[in-house]
């Protein structure tokens, strides 16, 4: 008969105290082989279970991580197109700063205009009437014009936003704009004022201020009889300037036997001025003149007895007396 193998056995023993007993454990050797091998399996899955974990929570934190990085370029993103957006409302304001300044610099120098219209002709340009702002209060707009009168471009601005209940530049810049209409406005009535005053025969229209004959009846030099003398006769020397008294259109110039050479200049209103006894004529018929310009030289043609201007002045196909249209008389 064949010999059983034995299994090998592992005895493992116990000791406590000396006076207590030794307890003895038997194990196979297989258990002895295997029970190492378990303790590294589980140490082994003790590891991979740490691991597996620390990989999910860096699953967890990179997708938190790309979450976090997405919103931050989302922020960022927006953050940069208010930027681009707050650049280009400063571009917008800075552009409309620069208009309201050009507008506010021509209303500057409308209200100097205006000034020197109210110096130079008084409340007879009518610009007083029209607008009482103008002429006898302070400037048309406080907001606009005052508050920069002595200051520079940028305080003005500023003064201007501070002192103006406007707060937005669109509004300002309507009523600046409405404000250079006013103004435009007013000075067009001026300057038509002015022409209306410039186009009244007024102007002395020789360098002598001594008058021989005046307005009205008088002996008639070469009859002796009494006769109506249409206007004033002037003395001077021959080749004296005559000057146009206001402005006007030349109506005629040429040659009569009474009038010698003449020339008659058209005014505004149904107003004219006659020049008589000429020695030059300076001008055509047509040609526009303004007060003071040259028209010809004194002389003695015609019916004269002497070197003079006849000077007449005709309202509505009648003459009229020229003396309360002149600025200086003296008479001999």
């Amino acid at each position: 008969m064949g010999h059983r193998t034995r299994k090998s056995k592992w005895s493992l023993l116990l000791i406590r105290d000396a006076d207590r007993r030794v307890k003895q454990f038997r194990v196979s050797g297989r258990t002895v082989v295997f029970l190492p091998v378990t303790a590294a399996l589980a140490v082994a899955g003790g590891f991979a279970f740490l691991e597996l974990k620390a990989t999910t929570r860096i699953h967890e934190l990179e997708l938190r991580l790309a979450m976090e990085s997405a919103e931050h370029d989302r922020t960022l993103t927006g953050k940069s197109a208010e930027v681009l957006t707050l650049k280009q409302e400063l571009l917008q304001l800075d552009e409309q700063t620069d208009r309201l300044q050009s507008r506010m610099n021509e209303l500057n120098e409308l209200e100097g205009k205006l000034r020197r219209f109210i110096g130079k002709y008084g409340d007879g340009t009518g610009a007083s009437s029209s607008n009482p702002n103008i002429a006898d209060s302070p400037p048309h707009s406080e907001v606009a014009v005052s508050a920069f009168a002595d200051s520079n471009p940028d305080d003005r601005l500023s003064a201007a936003a501070m002192e103006s209940t406007i707060a937005d530049f669109t509004e300002l810049s309507a009523m600046l704009d409405e404000l250079a209409i006013s103004m435009e406005a007013n000075l067009r009535k001026a300057e038509q004022k002015r022409a209306e005053m410039d186009a009244i025969p007024s102007e002395w229209p020789t360098v002598s201020r001594r008058l021989t004959s005046g307005f009205g009846y008088r002996s008639d030099p070469f009859t002796r009889k009494s006769t109506f003398h249409a206007g004033v006769d002037i003395t001077g020397d021959i080749g004296d300037p005559i000057y146009a008294a206001g402005d006007g259109t030349v109506k005629e110039a040429g040659f009569n036997r009474t009038r010698g050479n003449y020339i008659i200049i058209a005014h505004r209103n149904g107003l004219e001025s006659w020049y008589m006894h000429l020695s030059f004529i300076g001008v055509t018929v047509g040609q526009q003149l303004q007060r003071g310009d040259l028209i010809g030289k004194m002389g003695n043609s015609g019916r004269s007895t002497g070197p003079h201007l006849h000077f007449q002045i005709v309202s509505s196909e009648e003459p009229v007396n020229p003396l309360p249209y002149l600025r200086q008389v003296k008479e001999d």
